[in-house]
């Protein structure tokens, strides 16, 4: 009996393992934007409603092979846009809609749904995404 709850445990927790790893990746429902902050409150960014709105690499524009489901570490817009190594690179302290990658990249993408689509809830303006502090 032991031998054969010894054989399912070697064949099991591989298994397991790999299904709590793929679990652990998966995308997340909701992230807070806060990386960036200077003047403005955090974002809470609703990111499983933009999972059928967009595809990861309209947002993570340097890992071409992500999918929500691939199981790729994810890297960070901070990673990239709190100190860029190349002057061209937005940075996300920047508040400025032309600055800002989130600004550029988010915003660029609602006004365009808003323009095909007026009954859009799509957030253009500062406090839509940041909102006051109470």
């Amino acid at each position: 009996m032991r031998k054969f709850l010894l054989g399912v445990c070697v064949v099991l927790l591989p298994v397991l393992g790999v299904a709590v790893l793929l679990a652990a990746s998966a995308a997340p429902d909701d992230i807070t934007i806060d990386d960036c902050v200077k003047k403005k409150a955090a974002v809470e960014f609703p990111h499983k409603a933009h999972l059928d709105l967009a595809t990861c690499v309209d947002c993570h524009h340097t890992q071409e092979d992500l999918t929500a489901d691939s199981g790729i570490e994810v890297e960070n817009c901070a990673d990239c846009h709190v100190t860029p190594e190349k002057e061209e690179t937005p940075i996300c302290s920047q508040m400025s809609p032309s600055k800002n990658p989130y600004h550029i990249n988010c915003v660029k993408c609602h006004k365009k749904d808003l323009k095909e689509n007026p009954e859009s809830t799509a957030p253009t303006k500062c406090n839509q995404c940041h909102p006051k502090a109470s």
